[in-house]
């Protein structure tokens, strides 16, 4: 099922502008070597995404598979960076089943807007978790495509400060 279509990202001179505030260099080596990988395609397939390649940022990793006739988004891969972060491994877990307060609306439309877009997306996320913790991160989110014509994977890179008692 097509979920997204690629559009333009001859236009992501903007996004990278954006990219460069981050403080994470995790993140731009991600988004570097994924745009090696898209070549003249609008997305590179997981296939493409070789671990032994990006061994110094795999723990900052989470790869998201995008499942159902009514789309959800799940944890196919949760770094050790994301689970620190975070406070818990959510390997397998949907993320509409995650505790991200208040704020999980607006990352599951983040998410879904790379999957429409087919285009990157790179956010800053702070709030404070149902069990009380404070939590600050910053994701940067990338379109997989099988067929070059339909994002049906995500890959995302995490940094952040993690969880810090209020």
């Amino acid at each position: 099922m097509a979920y997204g279509t690629p559009k333009d990202q001859h236009s992501l001179q903007g996004f990278e502008r954006e990219l460069d505030q981050s403080r994470h260099p995790q993140l731009k080596a991600l988004y570097r070597y994924w745009l090696v990988k898209c070549g003249d395609r609008p997305a590179p397939s997981r296939a493409d995404i070789l671990p032994e390649e990006i061994r110094p940022i795999l723990p900052n990793i989470l790869l998201l598979d995008i499942v159902g006739d009514v789309p959800r988004l799940k944890y196919r891969l949760a770094g050790t960076e994301f689970v620190q972060i975070y406070g818990a491994d959510v390997t397998g877990k949907f993320v509409d089943e995650i505790d991200f307060d208040g704020m999980s609306e607006l990352i599951i439309a983040d998410y879904f807007k790379v999957v429409k877009e087919c285009r990157p997306s790179w956010t800053r996320w702070n709030f404070t978790k149902d069990d009380g913790r404070w939590l600050e991160y910053e994701r940067l989110t990338l379109p997989l495509s099988r067929d070059g014509q339909s994002v049906n994977m995500l890959l995302a890179g995490v940094g952040g400060g993690g969880l810090a008692p209020l």
